[in-house]
């Protein structure tokens, strides 16, 4: 329990006012007794009773209206008390009677005042005064005991007094001492817990910094056990390719040698061909000087052919001219008939002949014109014969030509024939050098699949080893989160011990406000104004309150967040503040990957990096960089623009650099942003959401 002065003066008046009330009823009791016996009068008790509690009751009344903790409820106590006290001393006859104070005097110890003290032992030896001269002048009571008896009051109400002060000054001296001891002890305690709380802030940033490496880790072996398990997968193809491999392979060594055989074949094939080719071309020349001698024969026949027809004219003319003859002659053998006419008798002889002239000129008309018709038809036969002459000669010139070409083609096909069989060859000699690579394919093939199989036995270790190492991640992630969690016991311990809570807050910190009163748009982000002893006030933020209103209030500081329930903000937006917060770490929002580009400035200069984003949460963000300028700024306060960002308007961020690390020549840079930033938070968790 914490040491409140008010509480502790609350609890010196209660207890004054309980002794104060019990000497009351025993007072109250004793002399109504002594009422009863005869020893006081009825009016006087009637007095006693009211100086006894009218100052009681005025101590409640001051008590209740300002306050159990009042410092005024022991002067009541004293002055009502005192007042009862001489009316005691001043009614009563016995000796005693002034031990009636010494419980009172012991009462205002707890008061632990000196002053205080002596003012009373003043007041106190006054009223014995008063009331021995009261003894003395009024009552008569002056007798060598009375005065044994006032001396006996006086020094042993003195001597209290004294010893009361001196304890009082002992104590406060004691206390004093305690005070300074507690105190000096207190100041390294609470150095010690400011230490401690340095170093759980601290661990908490290792926390986060183990955990942010232990999920990218975990991201990683997810990665390497998906690659182990498509790995795994194409070594089982692999294996299966690899012996179907090696079974074309077998069928390809197989098809070589058919092949070969067929190329051996192809060359005796070839080789033949050119003997037969060779012979072709030997009875193509005997061919060529045939259809030569045919051509000079058919042209000695054209020749020949040419004289007929010439010899043939002249007989046709010939025939003409024995045409004439003959109608000459008949002419002649007319006239002779004409001219035997006119001889007469006499010419008898010469009609006659004249008349077998005249047949004989007829029958050699006849016979001249069956020589004309068997001419024209020889003249049809020869035009007939010297057209096949002709077509044969065309024929024969072609069929020179057809056979020079393909002599010509021929010695070409000898010369491909021997380039085919050089080229065969070559063929035969690659088909060869092709057996022979396909069996070192083979045998590769049989070495790639005992490698295969290895591959596979390692992978699948590998795989167990990765499934083991994610496990381990789990259980490390559990043993944080244990360790986190005990941190943070230790911090909220430390916050109900005062030493975390209100003092912490700063103006301009980042604050968020949740209206209890209503379910929906009852959150406001804004800034802290102003910090008071015992209140806090915010900056509008676009907050406006009418009336008091209950609400939950987070305050950012530094790697945690102060959260304070059941609290009230008034319409000038202040919140009286007087628990301590409950700490929750704010590295607690869930990362999604990434992989935009992006442009680092140092704030304050003009200096830029070029990196890439690897991963962003509401508070903070990690980024690749082959600068390694950042492994030894921890802290560096930087702005990173983001490309092609789904939020273009949170694309421009603020951090700082809180981790480094270097992996093969990129570095790894973790960075924590001033204030969390809702809208990013609300996106994260949609896309993880929407992760399978």
């Amino acid at each position: 329990m914490g040491y409140d002065e008010k509480i502790f003066k609350a609890k010196a008046n209660i207890k004054a006012r309980r002794l104060w009330l019990v000497f009351a009823l025993l007072l109250t009791a004793n002399y109504g007794t002594d009422t009863v016996n005869g020893a006081y009068s009825v009016s006087n008790y009637i007095i006693f009773v009211i100086l006894c509690w009218l100052p009681f009751l005025c101590g409640d009344i001051l008590l209740k209206r300002q306050g159990k903790d009042n410092d005024r409820y022991r002067l009541a106590l004293v002055v009502g008390y005192g007042i009862f006290y001489v009316f005691l001393l001043c009614t009563t006859t016995s000796p005693i009677a002034f031990t009636y104070i010494l419980p009172i005097i012991s009462l205002i110890v707890i008061f632990k005042d000196e002053k205080f003290m002596i003012y009373c032992a003043v007041a106190n030896m006054l009223s014995l005064i008063v009331s021995i001269a009261f003894h003395i002048f009024v009552m008569g009571q002056n007798t060598a005991l009375d005065q044994k008896n006032y001396q006996l009051q006086a020094a042993c109400l003195l001597l209290c007094y004294i010893g009361y002060i001196m304890s009082v000054r002992h104590l406060n001296e004691s206390d004093d001492a305690l005070t300074n001891s507690i105190k000096s002890d207190l100041n390294r305690v609470v150095t010690t817990v400011e230490q401690v709380k340095t170093a759980s802030n601290t661990i908490m940033d290792g926390i986060t910094v183990v955990r942010e490496l232990a999920s990218e880790n975990k991201h990683g072996s997810d990665i390497v056990v998906d690659g182990m398990n498509k790995l795994t997968g194409n070594n089982e193809q692999l294996q299966t390719h690899t012996a179907s491999s090696q079974e074309m392979t077998t069928d390809i060594s197989s098809q070589v040698e058919n092949v070969a055989a067929m190329i051996n074949d192809m060359v005796s094939l070839t080789n033949e061909s050119g003997k037969h080719a060779q012979v072709s071309s030997e009875d193509l020349e005997s061919l060529v000087q045939t259809a030569k001698t045919m051509s000079e024969l058919s042209t000695e026949v054209e020749n020949i052919l040419t004289e007929f027809k010439n010899e043939f004219e002249m007989v046709k003319n010939e025939t003409g001219t024995i045409d004439d003859i003959s109608n000459q002659t008949n002419l002649l053998a007319l006239n002779a008939s004409i001219e035997a006419a006119r001889a007469g008798e006499a010419g008898k002889g010469f009609a006659v002949v004249a008349e077998q002239i005249r047949t004989l000129s007829t029958e050699t008309r006849n016979s001249s014109g069956q020589i004309s018709d068997a001419l024209t038809r020889l003249d049809e036969i020869s035009g007939k014969m010297t057209a096949s002459i002709e077509e044969t000669l065309r024929l024969i010139q072609l069929t020179l030509e057809k056979v020079t070409k393909t002599g010509e083609n021929v010695e070409k096909i000898t010369k491909d024939s021997n380039k085919l069989e050089s080229h065969i060859r070559e063929i035969d000699t690659a088909m060869q050098e092709v057996e022979s690579s396909n069996q070192q394919l083979v045998d590769n093939m049989e070495k790639v699949s005992d490698i295969v199989e290895t591959m596979t036995s390692c992978i699948s270790d590998s795989d167990v080893v990765s499934r083991r190492m994610l496990s381990k991640y789990d259980e490390s992630a559990t043993n944080i989160n244990n360790i986190e969690s005990i941190i943070q016991a230790l911090m909220h311990e430390l916050g109900v011990g005062g030493f975390m809570g209100l003092d912490d807050i700063r103006p301009g910190m980042k604050a968020k406000l949740i209206l209890t009163d209503v379910q929906s748009g009852n959150e406001f982000h804004c800034e802290v104004k102003a910090v008071d002893k015992n209140c806090l006030k915010l900056a509008s933020g676009g907050l406006s309150i009418e009336s008091s209103r209950p609400c939950i209030l987070n305050v950012t500081v530094g790697n945690v967040m102060y959260c304070w329930k059941k609290l009230t903000i008034t319409h000038d937006l202040v919140i009286p503040i007087e628990t301590q917060p409950e700490i929750l770490n704010r590295r607690k929002y869930p990362r999604m990957d990434l992989s935009n580009n992006c442009t680092i400035r140092l704030k304050g200069s003009d200096t830029t990096f070029k990196g890439k984003l690897d991963n962003i949460s509401a508070n903070g963000f990690a980024f690749l960089t082959k600068d390694p300028y950042f492994l030894n700024n921890k802290g560096a306060q930087i702005t990173i623009l983001i490309d092609n960002f789904a939020l273009p308007e949170h694309s421009k961020l603020d951090g700082y650099v809180i981790r480094c690390s270097n992996n093969d020549g990129t570095y790894i840079v973790g960075c924590q942003m001033p204030e969390d930033n809702y809208y990013i938070q609300t996106y994260v968790d949609e896309q993880l959401r929407m992760k399978p």
